[in-house]
């Protein structure tokens, strides 16, 4: 059996570096996305010579916005590239350059070898997990380059349009993408959400057996209109991947993701950024945790230190 590894990268390209050389062993593979608006060089550089590391070209490369469709849009081309390799036997793991394992290669193979074939990715109600689900889906969002920001609004079709709220979004909005654009925008028709899928929500990454990917594909090709809606959702990427999987598989074929993330912690920005002291947590986060979400090298690399230390011994009994 094959990983491929699928990432997302636009900063730190050291702790990339770290990220793919941890992971790397026999049977594995890695199709990186940098995104545009970083120096592609200092991410590709040290791997020129590799012959399992395949990055997207320049003119694949997009940037890509906080909570914007392009995440999904790139997914799909690291798709599409992966199946050319690699269509059966074969599972597809997303990550953030900013990922990390807290589990050993040979557990995480072992891993995806007992479980060949279950689809490792969190699918919930939506109304269970967003309270703000309506803006999410029935507003008109944009989604701005170098600024997490969100600017939304309800067309003029949509009885939501008449409240100060939505009149001060038109106004940001226009301050940010121009009023010719938000003028066009609230004169759309009211959005709703394609009836031939259950909208689901959840995380933005996940494991999956390539032939999941490839049905995923056949669904976006056969219904492009679901991937149209979805320009103006705020935070696709945690929407589409989630809904498609549970439209094509039973609900026993369907387990929680494999990476680990903290979005309850307390008095700092959410999702955390993981530090040494956090190390008991993720050794306890459970068995089936095999990354977690998020550590910046910039901010502290003792995590990752003690980390490899407990992989190591790991891996070693």
């Amino acid at each position: 059996m094959k990983i491929s590894y699928l990432i997302l990268a636009h900063k730190n390209p050291t702790q990339f570096h770290r990220l793919v050389e941890k992971l790397n062993g026999e049977n594995v593979f890695f199709f990186v996305h940098v995104d545009k608006s970083a120096d592609f060089t200092p991410f590709k550089e040290p791997f020129l010579n590799a012959d399992n590391i395949f990055f997207l070209e320049d003119n694949q490369r997009r940037i890509s916005p906080w909570s914007d469709i392009t995440i999904c849009e790139v997914t799909l081309t690291l798709f599409r590239e992966t199946i050319k390799k690699f269509s059966s036997n074969n599972y597809c793991v997303l990550l953030s350059g900013q990922d990390y394992p807290i589990k050993s290669n040979d557990y995480i193979l072992n891993f995806f070898k007992t479980n060949y074939g279950l689809n490792f990715i969190s699918v919930n109600d939506i109304t269970d997990i967003w309270p703000e689900w309506k803006d999410r889906f029935e507003r008109y969002n944009f989604h701005l380059p170098n600024k997490r920001l969100n600017s939304g609004i309800y067309p003029v079709r949509d009885k939501r349009f008449f409240n100060l709220r939505n009149f001060k979004h038109a106004y940001h909005l226009s301050l940010n993408v121009g009023f010719g654009t938000t003028l066009d925008t609230i004169f759309k028709k009211k959005r709703q959400h394609p009836n031939y899928v259950i909208p689901k929500g959840g995380s933005t990454w996940w494991a999956l057996p390539v032939e999941t990917v490839m049905k995923i594909l056949g669904f976006i090709k056969e219904h492009p209109d679901f991937l149209v809606y979805h320009k103006y959702s705020h935070v696709p990427d945690e929407i589409i991947f989630a809904s498609i999987v549970n439209k094509l598989k039973d609900n026993n074929e369907i387990k929680e993701t494999t990476t680990y993330t903290n979005w309850i912690k307390e008095d700092v920005e959410l999702p955390v950024t993981f530090q040494k002291d956090d190390l008991p947590e993720l050794l306890q986060a459970g068995n089936n945790y095999l990354f977690a979400r998020k550590f910046d090298v910039s901010f502290d690399t003792e995590i990752l230190n003690k980390l490899d230390i407990n992989n190591s011994i790991s891996q070693s009994n």
